[in-house]
């Protein structure tokens, strides 16, 4: 337990965090349990007393009421100490009223909607008033601009600004706080003249699919895999992994959604193609694919089953403990055990590594493995 020692300041943190919770209704106050509570704050009843106990509690009730901060109640009884407050009060709510200029939010309404601001009024911070007005000046003359990238534009927008967290200024739309925004005011990106223009991915085509295969995509978490099964299908040596892809992409982690927005650019109709996933047995590697196929439920994602039962055939020799911090879904688990109920061993090698917080790395596919595999 923290113990502050001003009673004055651990009353007004009290009332600040309640106002700031309450939203627009009033909040009541009941005093002699508010006292018990600032006496716990500060430890004990000596210490409280030590502090300047009752005497100093009452002059910052008296001052918040003076300041509008609390109300009376309309039948007010006493709570029988002296100098006396009555037994509750109420806690004026902090947003019912617009912090910013009526006058300038009606300017402001005839190009963007503010309705947001006007529901949630703990967002009228002047930070935040700042950026729309930004947004304002340019929309109202939108029509002198060409369309250019987010990054381009958000340069030209914020390039005065100085942001918190330090978010340079071509970054800021991109980033969460910029997309905060956007989503608040309702804004698309054709509103602001920009497209986003996403980062290239890496992806292979394999020529020489078979004709039945067309359909066939496989995403590949970890680059030295990528390029290992690269190698293998160029050089047309014996595939022991299910279908063979017409497509092989690295999908470098987290980054699979964003490149699975690329399928667009290459292929006409994602939504015909079955794309199967491989990477790391452990939590993160399963995070990454059922975080992909919840973003993605029109697209059939599908775990690349022969790789994992290679990857558990080796679990004797490469499995190791985790020992970077992980995300652990134990939601997870009992989605993979019905995604391998074909592959019942293959599961029951993922499960122990569960719960022995143990891992098989998907660089276990090498051509050592592969070769040693193929000779046995």
């Amino acid at each position: 337990m923290i113990i502050m020692s001003d009673i004055k300041k651990i009353i007004n943190s009290y009332i600040t965090y309640f106002r700031e919770k309450q939203g627009k209704s009033k909040k009541l106050l009941r005093i002699e349990r508010f006292e018990n509570d600032v006496i716990m704050a500060v430890g004990c009843a000596r210490r409280y007393n030590e502090l300047g106990g009752y005497k100093k509690f009452y002059e910052s009730i008296i001052q918040l009421k003076g300041e509008g901060t609390l109300k009376d109640l309309a039948n007010p009884r006493l709570n029988g100490k002296k100098p006396s407050l009555h037994e509750a009060y109420w806690i004026v709510p902090k947003y019912v009223e617009n912090t910013w200029d009526k006058a300038a939010m009606a300017k402001v309404m005839n190009y963007l909607d503010l309705s947001f601001y006007l529901r949630k009024k703990i967002y009228q911070t002047e930070d935040e008033w700042k950026n729309i007005l930004i947004l304002y000046e340019f929309i109202k003359r939108k029509d002198s601009h060409k369309e250019i990238k987010r990054e381009e534009r958000s340069l030209m927008l914020f390039r005065s600004e100085k942001f918190h967290d330090d978010i340079e200024a071509e970054k800021y739309l991109a980033s969460s706080a910029g997309s905060r925004l956007m989503n608040r005011l309702q804004l698309k990106p054709a509103d602001l003249l920009y497209k986003v223009v996403h980062e290239p991915f890496h992806y292979w085509k394999n020529e020489a699919v078979p004709e039945n295969h067309l359909h066939e995509v496989l995403i590949v978490e970890g680059l030295s895999t990528f390029q290992t099964l690269k190698e293998v299908l160029i050089q047309q040596l014996p595939w022991n992994f299910g279908p063979i892809p017409h497509y092989l992409i690295w999908g470098e982690g987290y980054r699979i959604s964003k490149t699975l927005d690329y399928l667009n650019d290459i292929i006409g109709d994602p939504t015909q193609l079955t794309i199967r996933y491989t990477g790391d047995i452990d939590y993160e590697g399963f995070n990454i694919y059922f975080d992909a196929k919840s973003k993605y439920r029109d697209l059939n994602i599908l775990l690349a089953y022969p790789f994992y039962s290679f990857l558990s055939s080796f679990s004797n020799e490469f499995a190791t403990n985790i020992l970077t911090e992980q995300k652990v879904n134990n939601k997870n688990l009992f989605l993979l055990q019905d995604e391998f109920k074909n592959y019942k061993e293959v599961f029951e090698v993922i499960n122990k590594l569960w719960e022995e917080r143990r891992r098989i790395a998907q660089e276990c596919i090498n051509f050592d493995t592969l070769f040693k595999r193929g000779s046995e």
